[in-house]
């Protein structure tokens, strides 16, 4: 795997890691070059969260990792997407639910709408979808909070935007 980042919970005091999830995540682009992004709203054991994060959630036992972020493209989103390249591994943790998360990330792009048919829990706390620039992408989630699951968030997904950005420069796909 040539992209692999490890980023260590600094925020919350570590205790233990009891459990690990597998987690498939996209940077999925429309056809103007514009990122996908979540805006979501929500109040639990973090605190408070109003931040931007890509489409993805956790890979079912019983699928492959492509089909799970195509999966979790269409839940969130509502479009169906095609899997460009895989761009990245990231070990992140949650100390404060002494979680153990393996992010894959793929660049993505939209291939039809197919209506979003979100879970109980994502219609509760994605408030829009937003299509961005990947540059004002990467700007508001510089701006997210730097305290509790922003911060996780922001420390996890913005080398992803980076480097999506970089190979989106270098190879343009809908141009």
């Amino acid at each position: 795997m040539k992209h692999v980042f490890h980023f260590e919970d600094k925020y919350y005091t570590f205790t233990y890691t009891d459990h690990k999830r597998v987690v498939v995540r996209a940077v999925l682009l429309n056809e103007k070059n514009e990122v996908a992004m979540l805006h979501v709203v929500s109040d639990d054991k973090f605190g408070h969260r109003d931040c931007l994060e890509l489409p993805g959630g956790g890979k079912k036992k019983d699928e492959g990792f492509h089909q799970g972020v195509l999966r979790e493209i269409a839940e969130e989103t509502g479009f169906q997407a095609k899997i460009v390249k895989f761009l990245a591994k990231v070990d992140d943790f949650y100390n404060l639910i002494h979680r153990n998360n393996l992010n894959y990330y793929y660049l993505c792009m939209v291939d039809g709408y197919v209506g979003e048919h979100k879970e109980e829990y994502e219609k509760r706390v994605i408030q829009e979808l937003l299509f961005l620039d990947i540059d004002e992408a990467i700007k508001r989630l510089k701006a997210v909070q730097d305290d509790g699951v922003g911060l996780l968030i922001k420390q996890r997904e913005l080398p992803i935007l980076e480097l999506a950005k970089g190979y989106i420069y270098e190879h343009p796909i809908n141009k």
